[in-house]
């Protein structure tokens, strides 16, 4: 952010050279109407001579001599003119302010645009000598005058530089709201802001549409982690399944609180996936067979292979009774073994009128199920489950999170 100024020197000069036309053809328009006191252009009319041999100081010597024996509102706007052109040319930005604001003064008839272009140059110039305040004060009439994003911009950024994130939060919300597509520098920024004033709400919503319009893993770990402080095991369960289905997953503690949860809910080949995943990775580290992360594993591999023996004969016996929630059970284990068609036809049997009374978390089943249609390519009926688990205030976040990941996000591993 140091470096902003460079970004902006360019159509400060510009304004600059524009002083050159607006100057010549303000001057013209009025003469015909007013004319200077005589001691003003015996003044000003050696300075204009000398500027145009390109004798700057000796013009500016000269115009501020006018200056100094004006009588009339016009000789004083005409000499101001003259060392604000002056200033430009020597590229005397400090000096340029000093005498653009005794302009704005001296000229409240000044045309609309010209004054703007001068508000824009006082905040630039005023923000590179780090006069922040005063530089807020242009920013506060540029932007009045405009409404203009580059004026938001140099707004913000001053606040920024300053760490007043509280007042940079209106600028950036003005740059978001005026933008039709919101750019990731503004969204970041705010998220930034949000966090440091503690506005838990507003920054969940500028993280969510990061994830939906700039899909990287970063912002969504940042969105888990807002969601994070209120879920539940079996939400966070499916965020950690919403990480690593799309390949976003690289921190040990990711890998190990995932296949713990999996052992949790009944799901040991999949908390199996996914220690092996963290393990081939180098990420999850064995360091003897006792510590906390081998007995993972070697619990995850007894479970696995237990599951593996039994599940037909549980899948058998789910079909024949009427309890929904051994259906789920069946589903989750076919979904740690890869096979979503079987997950499927378990899932949505368990679902039927007449067994789903006795399913316990309607919303975890329904997210397991749009995680195996998902994996099964059946992306609008994964959506279907989405929706009917985010209608549960314990799942709402973990399927939410999944419903603004899926669009544009990679597919599913496995």
């Amino acid at each position: 952010m140091n470096n902003w100024f460079t970004r902006v020197k360019a159509p400060l000069m510009a304004g600059f050279l524009a002083v050159l036309v607006a100057t010549s053809a303000g001057a013209a328009e009025k003469e015909k109407k007013e004319s200077l006191t005589e001691a003003v252009a015996k003044q000003l009319k050696p300075a204009q001579d000398a500027m145009g041999k390109g004798d700057f100081d000796g013009g500016l010597t000269l115009a501020k001599a006018g200056l100094a024996v004006a009588k009339t509102p016009y000789d004083r706007e005409t000499s101001l003119r003259m060392m604000t052109y002056a200033a430009a040319k020597k590229q005397d930005f400090t000096l340029y302010a000093e005498f653009t604001e005794q302009l704005l003064e001296a000229a409240p008839n000044m045309a609309d645009d010209e004054r703007v272009r001068d508000y824009k140059a006082l905040a630039q110039i005023n923000a590179q000598n780090k006069v922040y305040d005063k530089a807020l004060m242009w920013v506060g009439k540029w932007a009045d005058a405009s409404n203009s994003v580059d004026a938001y911009t140099l707004g913000s950024q001053i606040e920024l530089i300053q760490q007043d994130y509280g007042a940079a939060i209106p600028w950036l919300e003005k740059i978001a709201a005026a933008t039709p597509e919101p750019k990731e520098d503004t969204l970041k920024q705010l998220n930034v802001a949000y966090y440091r004033t503690e506005n838990k709400a507003k920054r969940q919503a500028v993280m969510e549409t990061l994830v939906v319009k700039f899909p990287k893993r970063e912002y969504l770990v940042d969105l888990i982690g807002i969601y994070e402080a209120d879920a539940e095991p079996l939400a966070m369960l499916n965020m950690y399944r919403l990480l690593f289905d799309r390949n976003e997953m690289t921190r040990e503690s990711e890998y190990v609180s995932y296949t713990d949860g999996a052992i949790d809910a009944g799901s040991p080949a999949e908390a199996l996936k996914v220690i092996e995943q963290g393990q081939k990775r180098d990420v999850v580290k064995f360091i003897a067979a006792t510590d906390r992360n081998s007995k993972l594993l070697s619990q995850a591999k007894t479970l696995t292979a237990e599951d593996k023996k039994l599940l037909p004969t549980l899948d058998k016996e789910a079909r024949a009774g009427k309890n929904g929630q051994a259906d789920v059970k069946v589903g989750l284990a076919y979904i740690g073994f890869g096979e979503y068609d079987k997950a499927i036809e378990a899932i949505e049997r368990g679902l039927t009128d007449e067994r789903v009374a006795k399913v316990k978390r309607l919303d975890d089943a329904y997210m397991t199920l749009g995680i195996a249609y998902l994996h099964a390519g059946k992306k609008d009926k994964a959506i279907e489950a989405f929706t009917k688990a985010q209608s549960d205030k314990r799942m709402e976040h973990a399927a939410h999170a999944w419903l603004i990941a899926l669009p544009n996000l990679d597919p599913p591993q496995g």
